[in-house]
Formats: C-alpha cells, structure tokens, sequence
C-alpha cells in the first residue's frame, strides 16, 4: 500500500518541493493551498490539488475530509 501525504503550501517554495520529491518516491501527493492555480503543474504530474486556506476552520475540515474520503 502507497503512503499518502497531504502537503499544505503546496503551490509554491518549500511545500511545492517536497511535494514534488515525495511524488517522485512514490507517495500519494495531496498539495493544499489557496491558489489552486498555481499548483497545476503539480497535477499534471498525477497528483491531487485541494483548495485549502489555514485561517479558515472549516476549509481546513473540507481538505482532510476530501482526502480521507479518497
């Protein structure tokens, strides 16, 4: 069974790297961040985007559920 990684800041920096790195180590990539269209390249390489906003309580229960769910 595949690890799965839920990464926030994804579209960009740091969260984009690893996000990026542990997809090519075999993890399901799930990359959060507000701007999902910044992180298009990131799913074109066959990981999952998520709108996620930290500052909002119930974007931060919508994203886990949504990977959950998956």
């Amino acid at each position: 069974m595949k690890k799965v990684v839920l990464i926030t800041g994804a579209s960009s920096g740091m969260g984009k790297s690893a996000a990026n790195h542990l997809h090519e180590k075999g993890y399901i990539v799930y990359g959060a961040a507000r701007r999902l269209e910044n992180m298009k390249d990131l799913k074109e390489k066959g990981m999952h985007v998520i709108s996620l906003d930290l500052t909002d309580d119930a974007s931060i229960v919508n994203a886990v559920n949504a990977v959950m769910a998956k």
